[in-house]
């Protein structure tokens, strides 16, 4: 397959993997196949899934693919970020899941003074780094979206690590076809080493204690270390369940993948599952190891694939994006009434197919061009 295929097939992989673990977070199926679940919203609302139904970890992949801007003069593709929250605003009412680092983003006011900004280490949704990978050919420019990315979100070094270690890892396989192993993983620890804060950190506002300096070189050589242990194939016990977990377990499983060994989960937080399997059916597919082909397994599958091939044509710089400009959108989706048709800033037209309302809850079930999606809002609640 040429680059085309390839970034479609990793991308429809890694919502497949992300299916896959969010069904198993929300059922007792051991098997590996999809199948319609009930989803818990909270305790007053559930709400029937139909199989392939993808989570917040998808939901956060298509917000940034969405969110780009192709420029052939700067050689990169780069995130719209007013685009992007935008996105991230309106995504609070059909969220599949609760990423703390994400609610926190859109809930706190003093988000980047924040204790947790600066301390959480689990950083998830760190998987929407792979679209950034897929999308850049410059692979500088690629690293310097990653970097701000991330500390979009989270600032400790731990997590910057793992998404930076993800965006090499992507590099490696796509660019570089490197296939071994052994040879992916020296290239990462090769990279590690040479891996210097103060150029990523080069044109960002405000600078970093000397604390945080030592901890992130700290964080590099524990990142060494346990790179070791999975080349020479030991096992590895993560104490405190971190992003680290979620990439070294990834990385260990999408070896086995390639080599069609027996999985297994045991050691994964059941919430954690569907990242870890993300980005390891995400590498599978941009290794070329099965064309995931029309399956009709995922929910939008076509759509998907439609947005892999969009990823194509931004790398090419074919799209010509232009910057967001927001404008003052009046509409209250929760005020509209089945049927209606409106024309969305962000959704573009959608239609109302149904509007439910229970005790607690006002359900949409929105149409656009994209899919179909469930907008949830709690009454009494903005």
């Amino acid at each position: 397959m040429g680059v085309e295929e390839r970034i479609t097939n990793g991308l429809l992989w890694a919502v497949y993997g992300d299916a896959l673990g969010f069904l198993k977070e929300n059922t007792d199926i051991t098997v590996e196949e999809l199948n319609d679940f009930t989803y818990y919203y909270d305790k007053d609302l559930m709400v029937k899934k139909p199989k392939g139904q993808y989570s917040y970890i998808t939901e956060l992949m298509l917000i940034t693919i969405k969110s780009f801007l192709d420029s052939a003069k700067n050689f990169e593709n780069a995130i719209d970020y007013p685009r992007y929250f935008e996105e991230l605003k309106l995504w609070i009412h059909y969220r599949h899941g609760n990423p703390s680092n994400v609610l926190e983003k859109l809930g706190n006011k003093n988000f980047y003074r924040d204790k947790f900004y600066w301390d959480d280490v689990r950083g998830q949704g760190t998987s929407r780094i792979l679209p950034i990978a897929m999308v850049n050919k410059n692979y500088y420019g690629a690293e310097k979206e990653t970097y701000k990315n991330l500390i979009y979100l989270n600032r400790h070094p731990r997590v910057v690590l793992t998404g930076l270690i993800l965006l090499r890892t992507v590099h490696l396989i796509l660019e570089r076809d490197v296939s071994e192993k052994e040879e992916l993983i020296q290239g990462l620890k090769e990279y590690l080493i040479h891996l210097q804060l103060n150029q990523l950190n080069h044109g960002i506002t405000g600078g970093l204690t000397r604390k945080y300096k030592i901890q992130f070189e700290k964080e590099k050589i524990d990142y060494l270390m346990t790179l070791d242990l999975l080349a020479n194939d030991k096992e590895i016990i993560m104490l405190n369940w971190d992003c680290k977990g979620v990439l070294v377990y990834a990385l260990d499983i999408f070896f086995k993948l390639e080599q069609r060994e027996e999985i297994f989960l045991n050691n994964i937080p059941n919430e954690d599952i569907k990242e870890v399997l993300t980005i390891a059916y995400s590498l599978w597919g941009l290794m070329n190891s099965e064309d995931f082909g029309i399956k009709n397994l995922l929910k939008e599958e076509k759509f998907i694939r439609d947005m892999g091939k969009y990823l194509f044509k931004l790398r090419n710089f074919q799209i010509n994006r232009t910057p967001y400009e927001k404008k003052e959108d009046t509409i209250n989706l929760f005020d509209l009434q089945k049927n209606d048709i409106i024309k969305h800033n962000i959704l573009g037209t959608a239609k109302v197919n149904d509007k439910i309302e229970t005790l607690h809850h006002i359900q949409l079930l929105l149409e656009t061009r994209s899919g179909i999606y469930t907008f949830v809002k709690a009454k009494g609640r903005q």
